[in-house]
């Protein structure tokens, strides 16, 4: 059941606070209760309140609540003074209700569209604001730092104090051997020897056998009870009206089902699966030579029975040290016409990027001249 609960209202004149709903004039300055806005102390408009939360809440007794109009107060449009609807003179100038139009909230749109027409016609006046660079501005600047990064990044450090210490070079022969395998699968390679054929498991299918009945847990949301809340309405006329809700509080109901699960069982598939000699040729060993110097040449080969000639390899490389720092030698692998043309105690410059890409020779002012394979 709905209940009244006092509301309160500020002086707009004097300021004073918290004056009762129903107290018509100011106890302060004696000014008529105007374009006043009624509230509810500790409460904000469209709030609502639990059942153990409403201990601060003023009602109105039933004798209070007899002499309380039901509809909002009238608004005088000779002293703007707020009168209630079981007056028909107002009570701080006399004039006739007959004379005046609006009520309480009609009083309350016509203010807040009022101060809204006021605020905005008043000149915006923003605060000085620094000076900021355009967008444009903001990107050729980005673009800008991104390119340099990218032209240190590339630029190529050089060193010139090298010497060649030694030549390296390697060249392998692998050796293949035809050899026969045992083998099986499910199809016949060409050029296999056939042995066997047998019919055996390829693969399983799960095929449905049947249905059983199971129990399984389910569950569902249930009201359980009902709870009830409150919101308070402005009546516009120094009081406000308690009205109560009811929501459903939900628990959790848990109960068995009989359900029917498909049961499926594994049936094997069977194929010929065929076993099978082949021969194939496949690495044996290898032949290798190598030497500290120019005089290059591959390794004789001598092959045996059911042997062949497979793929051959080569490496051609170069060893430098620093002359004027403690850095350690490094060894350089590269291509067989530059390999020939470097010898030991050759002075050489080696150029490399900052983003670690593959060194090159060079010469002093970093043009390449062969390109390089760092041994780590």
């Amino acid at each position: 059941m709905s209940k009244l609960v006092m509301g309160y209202w500020d002086c707009p004149v004097c300021g004073t606070k918290e004056i009762r709903g129903d107290v018509a004039n100011c106890p302060a300055c004696g000014r008529a209760r105007g374009d006043v806005q009624f509230y509810m102390k500790g409460y904000t408009e469209g709030e609502t309140r639990e059942e153990d939360e409403r201990s601060d809440v003023e009602y109105l007794d039933e004798e209070q609540a007899k002499y309380v109009s039901k509809n909002p107060d009238w608004y005088c449009s000779f002293c703007n003074s707020l009168n209630s609807d079981n007056a028909k003179f107002c009570n701080n100038c006399g004039s006739s209700r007959e004379d005046s139009e609006s009520n309480y909230f009609q009083m309350l749109q016509k203010k807040k569209e009022r101060e809204a027409a006021e605020a905005a016609a008043q000149p915006q006046v923003s605060a000085p604001q620094a000076k900021r660079r355009s967008p444009m501005t903001v990107f050729l600047i980005i673009l800008l730092a991104i390119v340099a990064f990218f032209v240190w990044m590339n630029g190529n450090k050089t060193s010139g104090d090298l010497t060649v210490t030694g030549l390296q070079w390697i060249r392998n022969i692998n050796i293949e051997e035809n050899k026969m395998f045992s083998e099986s699968g499910w199809t016949l390679p060409e050029g296999a020897e056939q042995t066997d054929a047998r019919n055996e498991i390829h693969h399983y299918d799960s095929v449905l056998d049947h249905y059983e009945s199971v129990e399984v847990q389910r569950s569902r949301q249930v009201v359980d009870h009902y709870e009830t809340y409150y919101t308070y309405s402005d009546n516009g006329n120094g009081t406000f009206t308690e009205v109560p809700h009811e929501r459903p509080v939900y628990t959790t109901e848990y109960y068995t089902e009989t359900v029917q699960q498909p049961i499926y069982v594994q049936v094997p598939r069977y194929q010929t699966k065929y076993y099978y000699n082949i021969w194939r040729w496949t690495p044996s060993r290898d032949v290798t030579a190598s030497g500290e110097d120019h005089n290059t040449s591959w390794p004789e080969v001598e092959l045996g029975e059911n042997e062949r000639e497979g793929k051959r390899t080569e490496a051609y490389a170069f060893t430098v040290e620093h002359n004027k720092s403690k850095e350690a030698p490094a060894t350089y692998r590269l291509a067989e016409s530059d390999w020939m043309n470097i010898n030991v105690n050759d002075n050489l410059y080696i150029t490399s990027k900052r983003t670690g890409a593959q060194p090159f020779i060079s010469d002093e002012k970093g043009n390449k001249i062969a390109d390089l394979v760092q041994i780590k």
